[in-house]
């Protein structure tokens, strides 16, 4: 990424951030007015916080846009509690404005009809007025009560952020071979190695990978979060990983944020992972094959359609076929793994026949406001259907990781990382 798109991203990130903080601000400044009309202290209170709470940009802002390198009791006394009131105050700044939103429509056709003469004493009745104070005491009251969740919320997933949780899961696989079947992965994703993930928790995370003592461990994308030195402290981290059968991996988008081809190098040279960059491998295990793709991924993050990444599937599996038929092999009949950073494309990948995908980026969600059976309420789910957790479309699978990382803020809430051992039957 360069120096201008990076200000670019930075400055839309900013406006919608003092954006949403400044709605609250507004909100919370009317309040006070209207409950303590005349108390100059409650109106200075209902300033300083964001002032004082913004003070930590200016760090950020000057050290390139990253609050990297923070003296640990900084980080404790200053950048947690900034983190926490950011993350609530998004929260609260986001109810608000989809209750605008939603009260728009009313709010115009109320002006409307109160400009048409005939209408003003209907609308002027006492009735109107005691519901209307009725309405308010309901939303003063609701706005306080998602305002303790919010910052409640945001306070435990901040300090929780690193409470990881291992999933065991046995995902089927139709023509496995009886030779192939008890195989174990490990799958780890979105380790974003930089602010909010520092050498030494990526190394706690590489024990624990390597206690599980999988056949294989899978890592599909986002090793950095935007700046490529952020890959020396990864590779120091993890240099030390162990899979008897091979550790793989592939680029996610945060990775092409800054130079993917320095990233690439140092994975490749500095550690024991194998970057799969649109190429495939094909492994033989107790006599029986095993293919296992790659794809890179491109610096798109959302779920639009992207010709390039397109490209890359179809090359990956053409590059794939080829190799198998001059070694006699049929590829509908070898069982094939596939990693793929984003999973939104799943509907695209199952006609090529891929036995399983393994996939990261949405985070599981990261801050994931509720769950309802398959429904997940989080910026990710709005997005795309596939959130976390395995799919299953005719005898194509895909699980996709909650991964370990986080971006934007280290807030993780109804969403802990995720380390996954898998095992094929």
């Amino acid at each position: 990424m360069t120096i201008w798109n990076r200000i670019i991203f930075f400055s839309v990130f900013f406006l919608i951030f003092f954006g949403l903080q400044y709605l609250v601000y507004k909100t919370f400044r009317r309040f006070t007015k209207t409950k303590y009309p005349g108390s100059k202290l409650l109106r200075i209170i209902s300033v300083y916080p964001f002032i004082i709470f913004n003070l930590p940009y200016i760090y950020i802002i000057a050290n390139g846009f990253s609050s990297a390198n923070i003296p640990e009791v900084i980080y404790n006394f200053v950048f947690l509690p900034f983190y926490i009131f950011q993350g609530a105050v998004i929260f609260i700044g986001l109810y608000l404005l989809i209750g605008k939103i939603i009260k728009a429509p009313f709010s115009v056709s109320h002006w409307f009809l109160n400009k048409i003469e005939s209408f003003k004493k209907f609308f002027n009745k006492p009735e109107i007025k005691k519901i209307d104070n009725s309405r308010r005491a309901f939303i003063r009251t609701s706005t306080a009560l998602v305002s303790g969740y919010a910052f409640t919320g945001a306070t435990l997933g901040v300090l929780n952020s690193h409470d990881y949780e291992i999933v065991n899961k046995e995902i089927k696989i139709d023509n496995l071979p009886p030779e192939l079947k008890g195989t174990t992965i490990t799958l780890f994703s979105d380790i974003h190695s930089g602010p909010y993930m520092k050498e030494e928790m990526m190394k706690e995370y590489a024990d624990v990978v390597n206690d599980l003592k999988s056949d294989f461990i899978f890592i599909p994308g986002d090793f950095t979060n935007s700046n490529k030195m952020e890959v020396h402290p990864l590779a120091n981290a993890f240099r030390e990983l162990k899979a008897s059968k091979g550790i793989y991996g592939v680029l996610g988008n945060h990775d092409y944020f800054s130079d993917p081809e320095y990233v690439a190098n140092v994975i490749s040279n500095e550690t024991p992972v194998k970057l799969l960059r649109n190429s495939s491998e094909i492994l033989s295990i107790n006599g029986k094959e095993l293919c296992i793709l790659g794809c890179d991924d491109t610096r798109q993050s959302g779920s639009a359609p992207d010709n390039l990444l397109m490209s890359y599937f179809n090359s990956t599996i053409e590059k794939a076929k080829n190799s198998m038929s001059e070694k006699n092999l049929d590829y509908d009949i070898i069982p094939k793994l596939a990693l793929i950073h984003k999973p939104y494309f799943f509907e695209d990948l199952k006609n090529m026949n891929l036995d399983l995908i393994l996939s990261g980026h949405t985070h599981g969600g990261q801050v994931v406001l509720a769950n309802f059976g398959d429904v997940n309420i989080s910026f990710a789910g709005a997005v795309s259907k596939y959130i976390s957790g395995l799919y299953r479309s005719g005898k194509s699978g895909m699980y996709v990781s909650r991964g370990i990382g986080s971006v934007a803020l280290p807030i993780r809430f109804n969403c802990s990382p995720e380390i996954t051992k898998i095992t094929l039957v």
